[in-house]
């Protein structure tokens, strides 16, 4: 289980560095989009999102409580984006309106993000429950050897 645990951590992971890369080329321009011409809070988004991203895919990679931290703010925070504020990411001029097909996606994302947080939470706690299975119990919790 331990193995199955690390393998859903690192393809987590993965996904995240993808991600960070899409804010990448994002902010080179390389999505189809003029990336400084762009609403100011997709802009902001793009880079608060390529620092988180990178947080996390070092933190689940380097097991630092901080990464898997910012894992769960990440993903829900992501889920209120793309759900109760769906109307407030997708209010810009019309060049940069969002289409039948960008919406999807914004509610594939919801799906990922979902999904990404039932992985991540099963991982951890089998991680967790291989950890405190390995740990010998305490000196004081076994019985004295019979003479």
């Amino acid at each position: 289980m331990r193995l199955a645990a690390s393998i859903i951590i690192w393809v987590v992971a993965l996904f995240y560095a993808y991600g960070a890369l899409v804010h990448v080329a994002n902010m080179l321009s390389m999505t189809g989009f003029d990336w400084l011409s762009a609403p100011l809070k997709w802009q902001v988004l793009d880079i608060v999102y390529l620092v988180i991203d990178v947080i996390v895919v070092a933190g689940l990679l380097l097991r630092w409580k901080a990464g898997v931290i910012v894992f769960y703010l990440a993903a829900f925070s992501q889920i209120v984006l793309y759900t109760i504020l769906r109307s407030w990411i997708i209010d810009v001029s019309a060049e940069f309106a969002v289409n039948d097909e960008q919406q999807s996606y914004l509610t594939g994302l919801v799906v990922f993000h979902g999904a990404t947080l039932l992985l991540i939470t099963f991982a951890l706690s089998k991680r967790s429950a291989a950890r405190d299975q390995a740990v010998p119990a305490a000196a004081s919790d076994h019985e004295p050897p019979v003479k």
